[in-house]
C-alpha cells in the first residue's frame, strides 16, 4: 500500500552510552553484545527486514567506529548522533534520509524470543502513533524497573503514562512501553525533545494507540536482563 501514511523506513537508535551494560560491552558498544551467536544490533536488523522492512537507517556515534565497521556492508544506513541527547534527537538525526511520515522505532537493547513485534505493530498500524506493550509477568518481569508504564487506556487508545520510577520494580501484571514503536508526524508536531511527555500530549489528544504483544520481552540494556537473554536464547 502506497501512500503517506506507508511505514517505509524503520529508524535503529545505536548512540547512547550504555553505562548500564559498560562491563559487557565490546569495543565500547553495548549493542554488540552477543546473543545466541549473533549482535544484539543484528537481531534488531533481521527483525525487521523479517517484518518487510528494506529501508533501515542506524544512528550511530562518532564515538563507536566500531558499529560503522560492522555495519559497512550490511546494507542499512548510517548516521551519527553528535552528542547523546536521548531518544527523540537520535531519531531526528535520521529524518534527514527517511524524510517525513511514520517511521518504525526499534531498540536493539530490547529483545523477543517468541514473536516478531515489528511485523505485529505494521499490520495493526492505521496511521495514528502506536506503541508495542506487553504485560509485565513472571519471571522476566522482576529485571524491570517502573518506567513506561500505562495506567489508563480506552479501547486501543493510551490516555495515561505514569512517571519514571526507576527507583521500583515494575508491578507485575501491568502494561508496559516496549521498546518498538510507530512515530507519525503527530509525534514531531507535539514533540518537545522529551519522548514521554511528548506522548503524554498525543495521549491527551487522543491520538496514540497501542498493540499488545504477548510474548517474554527481555531488557538487554542492564545485566541481570543480559544473563536472562543468555538463558531464553540458549535454552
Amino acid at each position: 500500500m502506497a501512500g503517506p501514511n506507508q511505514v517505509n523506513w524503520a529508524v535503529i537508535p545505536a548512540a547512547g552510552l550504555g553505562t548500564r551494560m559498560s562491563e559487557n560491552a565490546v569495543l565500547g558498544c553495548k549493542e554488540l553484545i552477543e546473543i545466541k551467536g549473533k549482535t544484539m544490533l543484528e537481531h534488531t536488523i533481521e527483525e525487521l527486514e523479517i517484518a518487510g522492512f528494506e529501508q533501515i537507517v542506524v544512528v550511530s556515534s562518532p564515538n563507536k567506529p566500531a558499529i560503522d565497521e560492522v555495519l559497512s556492508e550490511r546494507g542499512v544506513e548510517i548516521v551519527h548522533q553528535d552528542e547523546p541527547n536521548g531518544l527523540v534527537d537520535a531519531v531526528n538525526c535520521a529524518r534527514n534520509i527517511t524524510g517525513r511520515g511514520p517511521c518504525m522505532i526499534a531498540l536493539p537493547d530490547v529483545m523477543f524470543p517468541d514473536t516478531n513485534p515489528s511485523a505485529r505493530l505494521l499490520a495493526d498500524y492505521s496511521g495514528e502513533t502506536l506503541l508495542a506493550v506487553v504485560r509485565v509477568e513472571k519471571p522476566w518481569g522482576l529485571q524491570l524497573k517502573d518506567t513506561g508504564r500505562i495506567t489508563k487506556m480506552e479501547g486501543r487508545k493510551i490516555l495515561e503514562i505514569s512517571d519514571k520510577h526507576p527507583e521500583k520494580d515494575f508491578p507485575i501484571g501491568e502494561l508496559r512501553i516496549t521498546g518498538r514503536a510507530i512515530w507519525t508526524e503527530a509525534f514531531w508536531e507535539f514533540n518537545d525533545d522529551n519522548e514521554i511527555s511528548t506522548l503524554r500530549k498525543l495521549a491527551s489528544e487522543q491520538k496514540l494507540l497501542y498493540s499488545h504483544v504477548e510474548t517474554e520481552y527481555i531488557d538487554v540494556g542492564n545485566p541481570k536482563g543480559y544473563q536472562y537473554a543468555q538463558s531464553i536464547f540458549n535454552r
